[in-house]
């Protein structure tokens, strides 16, 4: 019962994990003497549509992680841009004060 010990597994997993049991597919296929060719090539084409929706699915997690990383990144340059033009502002207020010989609240 490989498919039971995967959901017992997930409650652990981590969303962004690929589980091992996702990795095999055909752990719980039984292969059957009676089985028709046709049946077959539609399970065979099952699982190659399920391996592929998986990759989609790694690649979609791809894009996403790095999407969030872009966009992680342009906060924080935001974030120094105001920071060193707060820094300036600050510096020039400063100079202000001591050329004017006045005090005005930062």
């Amino acid at each position: 019962m490989v498919f039971m010990d995967c959901i017992q597994a997930k409650s652990s997993c981590h969303s962004t994990v690929v589980d091992l049991c996702q990795n095999d597919v055909t752990a719980d296929v039984v292969a059957d003497d009676g089985v028709d060719a046709d049946d077959d090539a539609d399970a065979d084409d099952v699982f190659v549509q399920l391996r592929q929706l998986r990759a989609n699915h790694l690649w979609l997690r791809q894009q996403l992680t790095q999407l969030q990383r872009d966009a992680f990144q342009r906060r924080l340059l935001q974030q120094k841009i105001l920071y060193e033009g707060r820094a300036v502002l600050e510096s020039k207020l400063r100079q202000l004060q001591h050329k004017h010989s006045r005090h005005w609240g930062l």
